[in-house]
């Protein structure tokens, strides 16, 4: 069994290739430190730059939820207002309202139904000229269905 150069290179490979000795100079302390300040002032000027927005959108939405209130008790007054002009209007129309057709009542509606059922009959059982006889006889008698 050989030993293979990847082999070889791996065994030199310590803590320091993969970066966990970097700080035991003190090099990046000194050459980070001042970025990271910087770097962490910035952070939290953007979050009190935040926080200072979402305080006024709540007080906002507080002004608002209390405008808000007394907004829908008078939307709902007038709403009620206009609900109580159309029923009055609906009232108003439905006096107005007349019939100026005739409506039939119930015999006359039994015995069109009586006539409609006859002429179904007929026209099943009854051949075409029969039909046109009758209704020939019907118009000279001036009969009206």
């Amino acid at each position: 069994m050989g030993v293979t150069s990847g082999n070889i290179g791996q065994r030199r490979i310590d803590a320091s290739y993969y970066g966990y000795r970097d700080e035991e100079g003190g090099v990046l302390a000194r050459v980070e430190g001042p970025a990271e300040a910087k770097m962490r002032a910035e952070a939290e000027e953007e979050w009190r730059r935040v926080e200072e927005i979402r305080r006024e959108a709540r007080r906002g939405a507080k002004e608002v939820v209390s405008v808000g209130a007394a907004a829908r008790e008078l939307l709902f007054e007038e709403e009620e207002d206009v609900v109580e002009e159309e029923r009055k209007e609906r009232k108003d129309k439905e006096r107005e309202f007349v019939v100026h057709v005739p409506l039939p009542d119930e015999k006359e509606i039994e015995r069109m139904i009586v006539e409609r059922k006859k002429m179904e009959l007929l026209s099943k059982y009854a051949s075409e000229g029969l039909l046109e006889e009758q209704s020939e006889a019907m118009d000279l008698l001036n009969i009206h269905r």
